[in-house]
This record gives C-alpha cells, structure tokens and sequence, in this order.
C-alpha cells in the first residue's frame, strides 16, 4: 500500500470510495464543492496497484479574534472502502495527513468533528477547541494545536463555504 497526494485523475476513483464509506452523495458533494470552491488544501489517497481504496481531505479554515486571525485546516472527510476497514488505513492518513499540515507554513491546527475515542488518539482534544465561537459544541469537536493554546478564546471559526454553516 502507497499513501500520496491526490491528484486530478485519481478524482472518480476517491468520490466512489467516500461514497462507500459513507453510503450516500452528501460526502462526495462535499468534496466536489470545495475543490470547485478552490478551498482544498490537499487530498491524500491510499491505493495499491492502481487501486483507490482510502482518501482523506484538508481544506482551508479561518480561525479569528479581534486579535489574531490564524489559518487552520478542517479534516473531512476521512473515508476508507468498507472492504479495507479496520486495517489501520484511516491511521496512517490521518497521520501523513497531520504531517503534511505541519509543514505547511501558515497553518496553526487542525479541526475535526468526530468520534473522541478514535481522533484523540492522534492528539485531537475538545479542550482545544472548547472556547471557540463555531457551529459545533461538545466531545465531536476537536482540534489539534500546533502551538499549544493557539486557537484564541472566543475566536470565531470559520469553516469553508461548502459546509453551508
């Protein structure tokens, strides 16, 4: 198995897998819309011979203050073909993926809403993003600081216009 950057042709390979992952369109609309928005940052892909068989999303968020306005990425979506599940694929996408964030310069974090068990054990906490002003509240909605205490109390996310939030 190979973990890579997404690329233009893989794009019909990476809806289908989100689509199965998730069972439905909405996800892949998703996707769809942000890259027609030019809001990604990048996509990783899992694949051997050929073969899509995960894919993971970064697209680009704002995080604002009176302040401070830092840039942030939001995780979604993370999809693995039912048939390559529990194999430990979403892992390693999720870890090349907050590797590639990390290099990129003016990103401070990244956001995730999701399930606490299985995110924190990358370092996502809700603690994190516990004082944000955003459309999510609770243990779903976690962060990873790159500095800690970066994301500014009472600071306003801002999620790319996809979402529709």
């Amino acid at each position: 198995m190979q973990i890579r950057k997404e690329e233009i042709k893989d794009r019909a390979q990476v809806l289908q897998v989100v689509h199965d992952a998730f069972g439905r369109w909405d996800e892949c609309d998703l996707v769809k819309q942000l890259y027609l928005d030019d809001d990604v940052l990048f996509g990783l892909v899992a694949e051997e011979e050929g073969v899509i068989f995960g894919h993971i999303l970064f697209s680009s968020m704002e995080i604002t203050s009176p302040h401070l306005q830092i840039q942030t990425a939001s995780l979604a979506p993370l999809s693995v073909a039912p048939a390559h599940q529990s194999k430990g694929i979403g892992s390693q996408l999720i870890e090349q993926g907050i590797q590639t964030c990390q290099n990129i310069e003016d990103l401070s974090g990244i956001i995730v809403l999701g399930h606490p068990a299985y995110y924190s054990k990358f370092g996502f906490t809700s603690t994190s993003t516990e004082n944000l002003d955003a459309p999510f509240k609770g243990n779903e909605f976690m962060g990873l600081e790159f500095r800690k205490n970066i994301f500014p109390k009472n600071g306003k996310v801002t999620y790319s216009q996809a979402f529709g939030l």
